[in-house]
């Protein structure tokens, strides 16, 4: 009789274990919901009355991950292996006015639409990005990122911001065919979150119809009051970093 209520017991602990998580998978699911967007990305632009006399406005090519997206990486230790996830959309809106003649940059809100972000686990500390055997299942981080962390299933967290207050490092002149090493300083926002921060940005003046670049920082969560969930115990995911790598590569044409 032992052995039988130990076993029933046993059973019953198993499944409401079961029970448990696939109800918490389902709410997850519920709460996620879909990575459509409610609307195109379309980042505010820099006012003609703001502009240099004769200036060119260039705008980023979105919906072309050849061409822009936005990136984050972060570490994660998951099954006792160290990994890097990283993040992508292309989902990115921006704009930049150039003027030739007075030699000035001046850099147009960013904006992203977070709820568009993919994930995969990639091998750490390899030279080639290859998928990590370990990984868990992208779409189930997907989904926990729109849900708990990022919160971008929310419509009043879908999209985060970054507008630029200054540039430094302009040259005095420039043309066709130079590279810009600039600082943006500006205010980065995402969910209800605002946190000043540099990034470091590379522009490639392609010609004077088209302008190409890169833009990197590092963050910590903490600056946004992002918590990550289902970190350490007898979760499978021991530890994830606390900095995070932004990234930004664009294409811009003139308009």
């Amino acid at each position: 009789m032992k052995k039988k209520t130990i076993y029933s017991l046993l059973f019953a602990v198993a499944g409401v274990v079961l029970v448990v998580a696939v109800g918490l998978r389902i709410y997850t699911g519920y709460r996620a919901g879909t990575a459509e967007p409610t609307r195109a990305v379309e980042a505010e632009r820099i006012q003609p009355e703001d502009r240099t006399l004769g200036s060119i406005e260039y705008r980023v090519v979105s919906g072309d991950a050849e061409q822009s997206q936005a990136r984050f990486l972060i570490d994660e230790v998951i099954f006792n292996r160290e990994t890097e996830v990283e993040g992508t959309t292309d989902q990115i809106d921006g704009s930049f006015v150039l003027s030739f003649e007075q030699g000035t940059v001046d850099v147009g809100q960013f904006e992203i639409n977070m709820r568009s972000i993919r994930t995969r686990t990639v091998d750490f500390h390899l030279e080639d990005v290859r998928p990590s055997s370990s990984s868990l299942s992208d779409s189930e981080r997907d989904r926990v990122i729109r849900a708990y962390i990022l919160e971008s299933a929310r419509d009043e967290f879908e999209f985060a911001t970054f507008d630029p207050r200054s540039v430094s490092g302009t040259p005095d002149s420039f043309a066709p065919g130079d590279r810009l090493d600039l600082v943006v300083t500006g205010d980065l926002r995402i969910r209800d979150v605002t946190s000043s921060v540099s990034f470091d940005m590379e522009v490639f003046i392609d010609s004077e119809e088209r302008i190409s670049g890169s833009a990197t920082t590092t963050i910590l969560w903490d600056d946004f009051d992002i918590s990550i969930p289902y970190v350490g115990g007898r979760s499978s995911i021991a530890s994830v970093g606390e900095q995070v790598e932004l990234e930004l590569s664009f294409v811009a044409e003139a308009m």
